[in-house]
């Protein structure tokens, strides 16, 4: 095996001299979108498709990252530990072809990888190029390599590693026209960008073809999601594919032109699907910022990115630009830090009272932990796999039918300061065999160290990397050895490859395609999911979910349904005068908050619509709403004013005392039709109730305004309003039922109208006609 000498980089972007266009068109395909994926559909790939200049092996996210470094401080390999299995795989197939294989396997220990793949490409008998491009650390600047490649665990750099760009690659392909490139910690979209800058020519100021590139790298970078992997739902008319197109999926690939003309394709005849809502489902994934996804490269603008579909496996991508930054200052480094010890246990109950048992569980194990070591209860989360893993669940379990649950699982998650902690919390979770609830089963449990990646933006300067090569030296072919035989029925299998052919009839519509998908109806509520699909992504503590509908033209209605749910009504905050978002929204006599905003003025305790009072717009809790007056017996002194007062609009009389601390107003209560006054008055849905109306029609029960149901005006308890529904079936009864007990009750209340001898002697005008009548 033979070495070239390495030289260090730092990433500062310098132009390329004289680029040359080697090609006018490169094929890149995708042939793994994370650490999980499958090398046998890699092989399909290369088998199936004729023209593929590189495959990219995208194996590294940033928890994979996280479990390479715990794993190479625990003495074991940093790199991925199936880089093997995938050389092995697809070596021979890539070299027969000329397809060049790059991957970020290499992780925090990218030596330890290349050496791997010499010695496959050894025991394999091929004369193989391996070229590494890899962080290096330069004391005080917590990089992840020493300067001589060796692994760094311990000192200043503590296993940092900065998402870098495509340039440490295009330098390997420049420099040593490799058969393999292996790197460390780069951005995913790079390891695609890269091919496409060396064979088109492109430069680093050529910020528009960069950003078309980049958009074919992120089409490209999670595999089968943009050919119809994660994406099919029996449930939707839209998504619903066969399993047998399911079963036949194919990796994708792009083919990219020199002036930034993209098409997105997979296998000729393969399963799957490949359309505008595939696309538009992966160009929205992890993108926080549809105008500003910052790679290290180029920041792209997706705003006007647009797709069409050519054939049933070829669509054209368009659109995308560069953003107002062209490119970033700083770089994303992500840094280790040691956060305890985890340990977790699950055990499954089920039958009847089945929620009541993982209840009582869980209790039993918080109780047992507290015992051995005080303290460490609150260490534990826990939630049930069937109930509220993934919602809310119902918050009284006593009322809960047999037949709705009959089979749950307890997890149990503990993040503890000692390892001892971790191991103990494993040790209670087992005696719940013989200890716990009865018929539960199945348990699982494990501990590890716990390590998370924390963020922080560097300099590019201050970020370096180099580039080394090895090669093998096969002195003689001895034909098939023992793993070629072993392949023999992988590569018998291997299907004749179709060409790539633009269709120059453009009038093609996918059977699947959501140009078969009609107009959502108006005028009615019908859930989301009958008008668009979505897909969620996160990266660390972050989450974003696309919404795409399945009638483009749909757009308009869900981008102001989105915006009134998720982004923002334009309501502002009485207190903080902010923007107040949907899910933040309260509104108290017709006023909005944000309901961290809804708080006492003068204890700045938490408020609820049960316990405040308020006037002129200031609210108080009732004890110092109650305080505050008895002190002076007046509002004046003690409560701010919300505007300033109009001596014009006072009372032409003066008021009792009684009307002074109970002032009227115009709204009248929705339920006895009497005046609600502002201490003693609920607003909700635009209607007015006295605090002491705001309760079930059927049963008297009290409301609050998270558990109320409404029905033509009649208000019910949520329980009462399920209950009767199942009954009958239909509202009708409860309509009438209610309207009737409604009539009877505002007749029995009604008071007799004041003769002329009773009216007061200073009569107030229309505008205030509650002010006597308390």
């Amino acid at each position: 095996m033979a070495t070239e000498p390495r030289e260090i980089h730092n990433c500062e972007i310098e132009l390329r001299i004289n680029p040359q266009r080697r090609k006018d068109r490169v094929f890149v395909g995708c042939g793994a979108g994370f650490g999980g994926d499958r090398p046998l559909a890699a092989i399909k790939l290369l088998q199936r498709v004729e023209r593929l200049d590189y495959l990219v092996l995208e194996c590294l996210a940033e928890r994979t990252l996280a479990d390479r470094y715990q794993a190479m401080v625990s003495g074991g390999h940093g790199y991925d530990p199936r880089i093997a299995e995938w050389m092995t795989l697809l070596l021979p197939l890539a070299i027969e072809k000329g397809v060049c294989l790059i991957t970020n396997m290499g992780a925090v220990d990218p030596i330890g990888a290349k050496k791997e793949v010499l010695d496959v490409a050894s025991k394999l008998e091929l004369d193989v190029v391996v070229a590494v491009a890899y962080e290096v650390f330069k004391p005080g600047l917590g990089s992840s390599l020493l300067v001589d490649g060796s692994k760094m665990i311990e000192g200043g750099a503590k296993g940092a590693s900065t998402y870098m760009g495509a340039v440490p690659i295009v330098h390997c392909l420049e420099m040593y026209k490799p058969h393999v490139v292996i790197t460390t910690r780069v951005a995913d979209a790079a390891l695609f960008l890269a091919p496409m800058v060396y064979e088109l020519g492109w430069n680093w100021n050529d910020f528009k073809l960069l950003a078309q590139g980049s958009l074919a790298a992120h089409l490209l970078e999670c595999g089968c999601q943009v050919t119809g992997g994660y994406f099919m739902h029996p449930g939707d008319k839209y998504r619903d594919i066969s399993f047998e197109k399911l079963l036949d999926l194919s990796l994708p690939y792009a083919a990219i032109g020199y002036d930034g003309e993209v098409f997105v394709a997979k296998a000729v005849g393969s399963g799957g699907i490949l359309d505008h809502n595939t696309c538009a489902e992966q160009l929205l994934y992890e993108v926080g910022d549809p105008s500003s996804y910052i790679t290290p490269d180029v920041i792209v603008d997706f705003q006007d990115v647009y797709f069409r579909s050519l054939s049933e496996d070829i669509a054209c991508c368009k659109g995308a630009k560069p953003s107002e930054a062209a490119f970033p200052d700083q770089l994303l480094q992500l840094v280790p830090l040691d956060c305890g010890w985890k340990a977790w246990g699950e055990i499954s109950y089920g039958g009847y009272g089945c929620l009541k048992r993982a209840e009582a569980a869980e209790f039993l194990v918080r109780s047992w932990m507290e015992e051995a070591y005080p303290g460490t209860k609150d260490c534990i989360i826990s939630y049930i796999i069937g109930y509220d893993s993934l919602k809310v669940g119902i918050s009284d379990l006593h009322n809960l039918s047999t037949k709705q649950i009959l089979d749950i699982r307890l997890r149990m998650d503990g993040l503890f300061k000692l390892k001892e902690h971790a191991v103990h919390f494993i040790k209670e979770f087992m005696a719940l065999y013989t200890n716990g609830p009865a018929g539960g089963g199945g348990i699982f449990t494990g501990e590890r160290k716990e390590i998370i990646l924390q963020k922080e933006l560097v300099e590019r300067q201050h970020v370096y990397w180099k580039t080394e090569m090895s090669q093998t030296k096969i002195t003689s072919q001895c034909g098939q050895n023992t793993i070629y035989r072993a392949l023999d029925q992988i590569y018998s299998s291997r299907q004749h490859p179709q060409p790539f052919d633009i269709p120059e009839d453009n009038s093609f519509n996918n059977i699947n395609s959501s140009a078969l998908a009609t107009a959502a109806p108006s005028g009615k509520r019908i859930p989301l999911y009958q008008v668009a699909h979505s897909r969620a992504g996160d990266k660390g503590n972050d989450m974003n979910f696309s919404i795409i509908p399945h009638f483009p033209q749909d757009i308009k209605r869900l981008k102001m349904f989105v915006a009134m749910s998720f982004c923002g009504t334009q309501d502002k905050c009485k207190s903080c005068d902010k923007t107040v978002h949907f899910i933040d929204l309260l509104t108290a006599d017709g006023v909005p908050y944000h309901k961290t905003c809804f708080k006492c003025s003068h204890c700045k305790g938490n408020l609820t619509m049960c316990n405040y009072s308020s006037m002129d717009g200031v609210l108080y809790c009732k004890p110092h709403f109650e305080q505050l007056f008895k002190e002076t017996g007046s509002f004046s002194k003690n409560f701010q004013s919300g505007k300033s007062g109009d001596k014009n609009n006072e009372l032409s009389r003066t008021p009792s005392k009684l009307s002074s601390m109970f002032s009227g107003t115009q709204d009248k209560c929705a339920v006895c039709n009497k005046t609600a006054y502002p201490l003693e008055k609920l607003t909700v849905e635009g209607e007015s109730y006295h605090k002491t109306c705001f309760k079930c029609s059927h049963g008297g029960c009290k409301l609050t305004t998270s558990n109320y149901a409404a029905l033509d005006g009649i208000l019910y308890c949520k329980h009462h309003f399920a209950q009767l529904f199942k009954e009958k079936g239909s509202y009708n009864h409860l309509t009438k039922t209610a309207s009737l007990k409604k009539n009877a009750e505002s007749a029995l209340e009604q008071e007799p109208e004041l003769g002329p001898e009773h009216e007061p002697e200073n009569k107030t005008t229309e505008e205030q006609p509650s002010q006597d009548q308390s």
